[in-house]
């Protein structure tokens, strides 16, 4: 009786909710979500099998939530099974997000775009799980990870992330539920990384085959890990091996890490190579020096090779930590060469400091163990570090130290190598002459030893000092000597370098082209290598490309990244030249006040660095911005000081570029005759140094110059010179002003049908480029003519 009345009981019950659920969605339709559903209780799962059964025919909706890996009771199975049979449910499984995917969630919940290595570090670390996702983020908002820009949101690599409470949950509820031996098998695993062979698991476990794959199915079947190719297997989701692996005691992870170590070498005794890297990192956990070191070396070297910097960077640290410890006879020695290799990839990705810190270390070793030649490698070494800082002073200091011990030595390997880093430094303080005699002792050396690297980068030195000196047939030549030696050696850096620096000369011949495909490989390289410095340098290039063909937006977007690459690296040289460009940019667009602020921040910088050339285009660039704004005094004492400095470095192409602003100084001021014997000392420096750019400058100003005497056929032939060889280069801005002041002169002679033909031309021109300042002029012109 008391039974029967439970169920009657329990009937009006069931009876009860579903007219209640009936009612309600007699007004409006039901949605009923229930997540978790696999943990609901016998009664709950019955009385939602009678629902769903009873309300067949009436617009409710059920979501019923639940994780296959974690439905193991039998009644949740049985009321599945039921209504599987009446065709009650449709089943939809839950694939986890696809990599645009998580993008887009990502967007949306952060109200901004992700960047493309956000998207990527969160798809790997979760492995597309959204629950993961959610507090992933959350935990990088928490630790303060996140950088945010206006247009895109990035994160801090390094930053280490603490694991939410709820990931931890999830992951040990599951845990929970597997037998004690799939629980250490699957601490093994996190161990060993996030993918692994069965054959070394088997190795490390010593268990039988059948049982060990009995146990796999087991953590397959809760979703920890899944299969890969062939007898491989991986962590579902990164996290979830962070998770194991954290949660492993200390002394119990060193034992694991020496069982997976010896299962790597007994399993690879024919080929231990392939597995240095991982043997170099389980070894070190469990602190075998030795083991460390022996595997540690041969990993960074492979990884510096490959450009993999920041793994060869810590697989150095790695070893140098074990060789302090170490105190093993020849442990010193070894300790001066890593720090030396580790000095080099620091200084490649601009971590600057660090570098001078390594080679200042492995100095004071060399001197205690009286290695004098190893004392001077480690000071040229040095040389190089505070050359790409700017600080000539200490790279001759260095290089003079180094170049006594090789003289000391007998050693002409070692004394090309001074000699050389000596001439680099007097390239940039300007000392052409001193630099081209230190390069040509250097080359002598290097053709004696055929020391073909060196003979390399000693031609590509020379070539930028005829670069310098305006003679850019001969740089040419020198530089693609030196890219048909490099190209032998296979040495990708020199490449990448020579590349950059051809371009340039391309560019100032006048061959965009050839120009843009040099700076295209040499970034490629770059990029390649990670060479950070290299690629600033190659960015400034490429926007220097871009703003001579009047694409001013991708120029400003080139510069900005070469500017923020310089600024992170220390690469002040580039940071000034990059300012100076986007000053004269700015300058371009007619925004005096911005272009005034670059200029101004790239001669402070050039001046603390003792930048001459940089320190001389920039005083330029500012005496252009006076001279716009009608303050002639203010143009020229600038434009002394720079001429100054370009006849003190002997620089021709600066110069004349000099040259050009005093001749457009002294027209403004209607001083006809001095802006004519300007104009001829310009015409004469640039016959030599075949610079279309130039020379199309000089037929302009010669066409300003006669239209000024009114001597108006010269006037014609010089401006159709100018435009000719500025319409064969596609300096659009350049194409713009010609038929500016050909309109101007047009004007004064009386034909305003013409005037207005070339001042229409000039403004359609300057309109596409946006070029505001002169915009503005061309239209007062017309407008002027007009009336």
């Amino acid at each position: 009786l008391d039974k029967s009345i439970f169920m009657l009981d329990k009937f009006r019950l069931y009876e009860g909710i579903r007219r209640f659920l009936e009612l309600q969605a007699s007004i409006s339709p039901l949605i009923i979500c229930l997540d978790n559903i696999h943990w609901a209780d016998d009664s709950s799962l019955e009385l939602f099998n009678y629902l769903v059964r009873a309300l067949q025919e009436s617009p409710v909706f059920f979501f019923f939530i639940y994780r296959v890996e974690e439905a193991k009771s039998e009644s949740f199975r049985k009321v599945m099974q039921s209504m599987n049979r009446e065709k009650l449910y449709d089943l939809i499984e839950l694939e986890p997000l696809e990599l645009f995917e998580v993008a887009q969630m990502l967007s949306l919940m952060a109200g901004i775009s992700p960047s493309p290595e956000l998207n990527t570090f969160i798809y790997r670390e979760t492995g597309g799980n959204p629950f993961f996702i959610e507090e992933l983020m959350k935990s990088m908002e928490s630790e303060d990870a996140f950088i945010s820009s206006e247009t895109e949101l990035s994160f801090i690599e390094d930053k280490e992330i603490a694991i939410s409470h709820l990931i931890k949950g999830v992951v040990n509820r599951k845990m929970g539920m597997m037998s004690s031996q799939s629980q250490e098998l699957l601490e093994y695993a996190a161990v060993i990384g996030r993918k692994f062979d069965f054959s070394l698991l088997r190795e490390v476990t010593g268990m039988n085959e059948g049982h060990l794959f009995d146990l796999m199915d087991e953590i397959l079947g809760m979703r920890l890990l899944k299969e890969s190719e062939g007898e491989r297997y991986c962590f579902s989701e990164d996290v979830i091996r962070e998770t194991i692996y954290q949660q492993i005691p200390k002394i119990k992870s060193k034992h694991y890490h020496r069982i997976v170590g010896e299962a790597l070498v007994s399993l690879n005794a024919e080929s231990v190579d392939n597995v240095v890297e991982e043997l170099a990192y389980h070894y070190y956990i469990c602190n075998d020096n030795d083991k460390v070191i022996e595997y540690g070396i041969i990993a960074a070297d492979r990884a510096k090779n490959a450009y993999a910097n920041r793994d060869a960077i810590e697989f150095y640290s790695r070893v140098l930590e074990c060789l302090t410890q170490s105190g093993t006879e020849g442990s010193e020695l070894k300790e001066i060469e890593i720090q030396k290799k580790r000095a080099a990839v620091l200084d490649l990705v601009g971590d600057n400091e660090m570098a001078i810190e390594d080679l200042k270390e492995a100095v004071k070793n060399s001197q205690v163990l009286g290695e004098k030649k190893l004392e001077a490698d480690c000071l040229i070494d040095l040389c190089r570090v505070y050359f790409g800082l700017s600080h000539y002073d200490d790279t001759i200091e260095m290089a003079e130290k180094a170049l006594e011990i090789y003289r000391e030595l007998n050693d002409e390997q070692g004394e090309m190598g001074g000699l050389n880093c000596i001439g680099i430094a007097n390239w940039y303080l300007g000392e052409f002459k001193s630099a081209l005699k230190l390069y040509q002792n250097s080359l002598t050396i290097a053709e004696k030893t055929e020391n073909k690297k060196f003979e390399a980068m000693i031609l590509g030195n020379k070539s930028i000092i005829f670069w310098n000196l305006g003679e850019y047939s001969k740089s040419l030549k020198y530089y693609l000597r030196s890219l048909e030696i490099t190209k032998t050696l296979g040495d990708i850096e020199t490449e990448a370098r020579a590349l950059s620096n051809i371009g340039l000369i391309y560019g100032d011949l006048g061959d965009n082209a050839k120009a843009k495909d040099c700076y295209e490989r040499s970034l490629k390289l770059s990029n390649e290598m990670g060479a950070r410095k290299l690629e600033a340098s190659t960015l400034n290039n490429i926007g220097i490309l871009s703003a001579v063909s009047g694409e001013y937006a991708k120029a400003i977007k080139y510069y900005e990244t070469s500017m923020s690459i310089s600024i992170e690296t220390g690469t002040r040289k580039v940071e000034a030249m990059t300012r100076n460009n986007i000053g004269v940019l700015y300058y371009k667009l007619g925004d005096y006040s911005r272009s005034l602020e670059y200029c101004t921040y790239s001669l402070q910088i050039a001046r603390e660095i003792n930048d001459r050339q940089t320190e001389a285009e920039s005083l330029v660039a500012i005496g252009e911005i006076y001279l716009e704004k009608g303050e002639f005094s203010t143009a020229e004492e600038y434009y002394e000081e720079a001429v100054s400095i370009a006849e003190m470095i002997k620089s021709n192409p600066l110069i004349a570029e000099v040259l050009i602003s005093f001749t457009s100084l002294h027209l403004e001021k209607n001083d006809l005759e001095t802006a004519g014997e300007t104009l001829n000392k310009t015409f004469h420096l640039i016959d030599a140094m075949n610079s279309g750019k130039m020379e199309a400058t000089a037929h302009c100003l010669s066409g300003r110059l006669s239209a000024e005497k009114k001597e108006w056929d010269k006037a014609i032939i010089a401006f159709n010179k100018s435009l000719s060889i500025f319409e064969g280069i596609n300096r659009q801005l350049d194409i713009g002003q010609v038929h500016y002041f050909q309109g101007l002169m047009y004007r004064e002679s009386g034909d305003e049908a013409r005037a207005m033909m070339s001042l229409d031309e000039a403004l359609k021109i300057f309109i596409e480029l946006g070029a505001e300042g002169w915009v503005k002029k061309a239209r007062t012109e017309k407008k002027n003519r007009t009336i």
